[in-house]
């Protein structure tokens, strides 16, 4: 299976870590990152140019969970090294609506540098969120995001994004605090439903004016008294 080809924007930056739009980068070389065809997968690497760019961004996509870089790790603003987008679809046992979700896996998004254990070097970070219907409640958040970071090893060992973050929902749907949230909600919006429905169905008529000998009767004048 062919490996999918990425674009690599160049975003060259001053001595002073700055690039043009006045983003801080850190001092280096420029940044480079390399995003595939369909936005699913992104490395962010320094380089002195498009060839050395592609080589490490090649390294970034070989190197395994947990596996330290084999340099230093290099600032390249708060960005990831890597970061891979995968979306599921779940179904709420609730109501049976189905939610789009969108797994954001950043691979050693809080570095640690010098001689800390390969094991302790970074820590992964997993952001999910619900697409369609977007911001959809999940049992896991009740805002439709949910940002959590663990340990790249812990990450390996429970299957990986997509596993690890599909069982999570499945097990939190099970408890009784979102069966119970998710039916009140439920009832909720019907209840709101009726409610808007009975004051449609109680909101009065514009009376309509009296006639007397088939002409609508007016207000009798004030006679003002003469000064």
């Amino acid at each position: 299976m062919s490996k999918p080809k990425h674009d690599i924007l160049r975003i060259r930056v001053d001595a002073q870590g700055y690039d043009a739009s006045g983003a801080y980068w850190g001092a280096g070389p420029d940044v480079f990152i390399a995003t595939s065809k369909d936005g699913s997968d992104e490395s962010t690497v320094r380089a002195r140019n498009v060839t050395e760019a592609r080589a490490k961004v090649a390294a970034e996509m070989a190197r395994r969970p947990g596996q330290p870089t084999a340099a230093e790790r290099e600032p390249i603003g708060g960005n990831a090294p890597r970061k891979t987008r995968y979306e599921i679809e779940w179904l709420n046992p609730v109501d049976s609506q189905r939610i789009t979700i969108r797994i954001t896996h950043a691979r050693d998004y809080l570095a640690r540098r010098g001689g800390a254990a390969p094991s302790a070097r970074g820590t992964d970070h997993l952001e999910v969120e619900s697409i369609k219907p977007a911001r959809a409640p999940l049992p896991i958040t009740e805002t439709g995001y949910r940002s959590h970071v663990m340990a790249p090893l812990e990450l390996m060992n429970a299957g990986g994004p997509v596993t690890f973050v599909t069982a999570w929902i499945e097990q939190e749907a099970k408890g009784k605090a979102w069966s119970k949230a998710a039916t009140a909600k439920q009832q909720g919006d019907l209840f709101s439903w009726a409610d808007a429905q009975g004051e449609v169905g109680n909101r009065k008529k514009p009376a309509k004016p009296q006639h007397i000998d088939g002409k609508a009767s007016q207000r009798p004048r004030q006679k003002r008294d003469p000064a």
